[in-house]
């Protein structure tokens, strides 16, 4: 069969052709190619290494050395460097018009992400365009770094393809770690293919999780390229203390005792906003919204906050305190340092100085509902507080809370816009059951009648020991009507007589005519004007003092029988010592003197005779208790410390 001379033409042809193809010295076109990227790219692109081609259905192009430069605006030369590229091409999309990479694989990338002085990132590629479309990103040791000199970031990643059991969705495991805001962090997780990068608007699929110091993140969600500090997904946090997240949120929270929150994270324009969360602070569960607005001159919060079991104790930090019921391993080193300290001092009264600088940093609006307090020797109930935040100005209006069935009415300014806190409040009680906070008055049965008062103060000073140190004001706190336990107001008296027989047969109920308690500090100090309980059996008056400066008390209660009783020791009873560790007792000069003189009595004369020292004959007058609650009310009602000036309302 002879061929004809055509396809031996043809034949030779492509041979030629092949054995061209197969000889061919590809490092000819290196610098073609770098030309062209760099062109493409907008940017220096270099192939420093071979470049050399394996044929196939679909022939692979291998390029060592690969460079890409880096911004002019970036002290780092060299964006990347891949010790191999790889690119698979597909023939046939040359004849569709839309070149295709079926694969791209890099062995041991090295690549600087960072954005420089103009906020811009080095990996947005200002003229790239008709980009090859490429079918899957292989990985082989690749290592990343990501650096944002404004925001104090430097986080080195390493960075690999993964082929894990249902990890086709997010193909790339990470692992790095670095600071974050001059704050140490370590993450690990999965992510989309990093492919995806290039269309910087679009979300961009991870799962992460973030380690600073005590405070764990987990994140599940996107984020978008361009604006990496745009999230949207579920968001798991828990720490030791929620003051820790600062400076990576601008907002200065108080201590608190270990947390756990989870709830869904999302940001819209400038504002972050950490929503339908739920969880625990210590022991006390929260729930609600918090938002950070980072539109505005300086970050406003704006939170709605609850708690349906709420533990007192979990609020110590709003006061400079230590969790008080934690572990020293759950507490942060701070607050262990504080404990120690309060440990091994004499002061009862917080010491720690707020911060100056966090009150002026943002602006904040704050709704906050306790449904139900735990562990209070208090009955407190149903707190609800506005905290309004602007310029240095902290309002708190209202700050309202239930209390033995009643309700107290404050509101309460701290002016830091000075370098002393000028602090001024005002409260009002009404309705609270004394029995439900003074136990010891409680009778078998029955009420020992309502409380209501009012107060007024005014301080300076920047911890809570301060700030009362320096304190002004007035404080009345009044009540009529009900019973209280007979035994607990004669023993008042030491009227042995009277308390032996309702030890006996039982406490009896003695009515209650009036209760005044009518107090004025000054300079720190809290003087009673008017402190009496008048009930059918006795009066009882106090006078003295209460020195939050040098956290003691010095008062003393008088008791004036109004029945006559043969074994009275007739007081007067003493409220001294300092705060840490208060007494109780008897005044022991009085208490002598008529013991000596009922021996001395016995002793001379006959025993009939020793008893007369400790006669109380009685007949006490009642109280002017009309004129004793007049008084009290007015002097609080025409007492008008200076408030800091009203807070504008934050839109």
């Amino acid at each position: 069969m002879r061929v004809s001379k055509k396809i031996w033409i043809t034949g030779l042809v492509l041979a030629t052709m092949v054995a061209l193809v197969a000889t061919f010295e590809w490092n000819w076109l290196r610098h073609p190619l770098a030309s062209y990227m760099s062109e493409r790219l907008g940017r220096p692109f270099a192939i420093d290494g071979d470049m050399h081609v394996e044929w196939s259905r679909r022939p692979l192009l291998l390029l060592e050395g690969v460079s890409i430069a880096n911004v002019p605006q970036s002290a780092q030369p060299v964006m990347a460097r891949v010790q191999q590229v790889g690119v698979r091409v597909d023939p046939l999309s040359l004849l569709r018009g839309t070149l295709v990479f079926s694969e791209l694989s890099l062995v041991q990338p090295r690549v600087l992400l960072e954005r420089v002085a103009d906020r811009r990132g080095n990996w947005e590629f200002g003229s790239a365009q008709d980009t090859p479309q490429i079918g899957q990103l292989l990985i082989d040791d690749g290592e990343f770094r990501y650096t944002d000199a404004l925001d104090a970031t430097n986080v080195a990643f390493h960075v690999a393809s993964t082929s894990r059991p249902g990890s086709s969705a997010l193909p790339v495991h990470f692992s790095g770690e670095g600071t974050l805001h001059d704050r140490p962090i370590k993450i690990e997780g999965d992510a989309a293919s990093l492919l995806a990068l290039r269309y910087g608007e679009r979300p961009y699929r991870l799962d992460v999780e973030v380690r600073s110091g005590d405070t764990d993140a987990h994140f599940d969600g996107t984020l978008v390229p361009n604006r990496p500090d745009t999230l949207e997904g579920s968001l798991a946090l828990q720490g030791r203390d929620l003051s820790q997240l600062h400076p990576l949120l601008p907002v200065p929270f108080p201590w608190t005792p270990p947390y756990r929150l989870n709830g869904r994270l999302k940001h819209t324009g400038k504002v972050w906003t950490f929503h339908e969360f739920t969880g625990k602070v210590g022991d006390s569960d929260l729930a609600g919204r918090f938002a950070l607005d980072l539109s505005r001159p300086k970050p406003f919060v704006d939170a709605d906050l609850s708690s349906a079991s709420l533990d007192y104790k979990d609020l110590g930090g709003l006061i400079g305190l230590p969790p008080a019921h934690e572990p020293a391993e759950k507490r942060t080193a701070a607050q262990n340092r504080e404990v120690a300290k309060r440990e091994h001092s004499d002061r009862v009264l917080p010491t720690r100085p707020y911060d100056l600088a966090g009150f002026r940093s943002v602006d904040a609006r704050v709704r906050f509902k306790g449904r139900r307090f735990m562990a209070s020797n208090l009955p407190l109930d149903n707190l609800y507080a506005v905290s309004e935040l602007r310029d240095g100005v902290l309002e708190l209006k209202p700050l309202d809370f239930g209390i033995g069935g009643g309700v107290i009415s404050s509101s309460l300014t701290l002016d830091a816009r000075e370098k002393q806190i000028r602090t001024t409040g005002e409260a009002t009680v009404r309705g609270v059951e004394l029995k439900e906070i003074l136990p010891a008055v409680k009778p078998p049965k029955g009420s020992a009648g309502k409380l209501s008062g009012r107060a007024r103060f005014s301080a300076t000073g920047n911890s809570i020991a301060d700030m009362l140190a320096s304190s002004n004001g007035e404080v009345a706190a009044l009540s009529w009507g009900g019973e209280a336990s007979e035994l607990a107001v004669v023993l008042t008296n030491l009227d042995l007589a009277s308390a032996a027989p309702l030890l006996l047969r039982g406490d009896a109920n003695s009515p209650i005519r009036c209760l005044v308690a009518d107090f004025v500090a000054k300079d720190g100090t809290l003087f009673a004007r008017d402190l009496v309980m008048d009930t059918q059996a006795e009066q009882i008056t106090g006078e003295g003092n209460v020195d939050f400066s040098k956290e003691r008390y010095d008062l003393t209660l008088n008791a004036h029988s109004k029945r006559p009783s043969v074994l009275a020791l007739r007081g007067p009873i003493l409220v001294d010592g300092s705060f840490k560790t208060p007494r109780v007792h008897p005044a022991a000069g009085p208490l002598v003197a008529r013991v000596g003189a009922s021996v001395a009595l016995g002793a001379t004369l006959t025993p009939i005779a020793a008893l007369l020292p400790l006669i109380d004959v009685g007949g006490t007058a009642d109280a002017d208790c009309r004129s004793l609650m007049e008084h009290a009310e007015e002097r609080v009602r025409s007492a008008r410390p200076t408030l800091a000036p009203k807070v504008s309302s934050a839109r």
